[in-house]
């Protein structure tokens, strides 16, 4: 496919933005799916967070455990629903709070917010869940707020109903990207209502051996890449009339597929954040190419095929 002049100008910004690249980064193996294993980090989870938020005095709720294909889910009716999802060993956790109970009085601004969830993630023990020499970074501070209108022109005081830190997981110092590796979210006076737990690794769970550590594709050659997909993805037009792409982001890093999916390796990518804005809208979409030429994960849809060789996809 031909190179236009919008996707030669998306390359050389896109470039521009992917700062110092390191000339080799190791392709990490991960543990296999052990649903065994998922389930007992998931009681173990439940059980921090029940002391945690748990009612004092009372009898602890009886766990109702459910097993399905893909994931197992624990109840402690009146407490919490948490769910261990068997492929990636992700974690979620919801406390049963009703939508409007302790809401914040008032916005006590970014750093009491920032300070409530990192509280919160001590409390959970997150860094303790990582393997050594990993660490878990808080990244950024997320609000959850609404307010109420009634008649024309007249509508209540926005309130602030939770506050949402998401934290980023690195594996020698690399990011990985995707979901948020963990997310913590609390009430009014940091009181937990929801965390996530994404990481493809644990603490002792016996993965982290190198498997390769290929050299990077520079980012020029990268950025190449995610242009032609956005001329594909344009139907591989010369000229895009009343439509402006804006590079956003370009970033590189470890990638993780999704809590659904399984996988075996953590293997370096470039992504890409680039906006589309036209007329009446605008839009964002997130691009993610190999940083390697040997290609160890396959992330494309079935039917679309790699130019670059290929390894049998993790």
């Amino acid at each position: 496919m031909p190179a236009y002049s919008y996707a030669t100008d998306l390359v050389e910004e896109l470039a521009a933005m992917a700062g110092d690249v390191p000339a080799a980064i190791d392709v990490v193996r991960l543990p296999p799916p052990d649903r065994g294993t998922v389930r007992s980090r998931l009681r173990a989870l439940v059980e921090t967070v029940e002391t945690i938020a748990g009612p004092s005095g009372r009898p602890a709720p009886r766990p109702e455990v459910t097993g399905h294909p893909d994931r197992t889910v624990v109840r402690l009716p009146g407490l919490l629903r948490a769910t261990g999802f068997h492929a990636s060993s992700a974690l979620t956790v919801q406390l049963d709070l009703a939508p409007f109970e302790d809401l914040f009085k008032a916005d006590p601004g970014d750093d009491e917010l920032t300070g409530l969830l990192r509280q919160a993630g001590e409390r959970l023990g997150l860094a303790s869940l990582v393997p050594a020499g990993d660490r878990l970074t808080f990244e950024r501070l997320w609000r959850i707020g609404g307010a109420g209108g009634g008649r024309p022109g007249r509508t209540a005081e926005p309130v602030l109903g939770r506050a949402v830190g998401a934290f980023r997981h690195f594996v020698r110092e690399i990011p990985v990207y995707g979901r948020a590796s963990a997310t913590v979210e609390v009430a009014a006076g940091g009181r937990l209502s929801s965390l996530s737990l994404s990481t493809r690794r644990f603490a002792d769970d016996g993965g982290g051996e190198t498997v390769a550590t290929p050299g990077t594709r520079r980012p020029g050659e990268a950025a190449w890449e995610v242009a032609s997909r956005v001329m594909e993805a344009f139907g591989g037009l010369e000229e895009l009339p009343g439509t402006i792409l804006v590079p956003q982001w370009f970033r590189w890093g470890y990638l993780s597929l999704g809590r659904r999916r399984a996988q075996a390796l953590l293997v370096p990518f470039y992504l890409a954040s680039v906006g589309v804005r036209r007329e009446h809208e605008t839009s964002a979409h997130l691009v993610a190419v190999p940083a390697t030429e040997e290609r160890f994960v396959r992330t494309l849809p079935p039917g679309q095929r790699s130019a670059a060789r290929s390894r049998q996809p993790a």
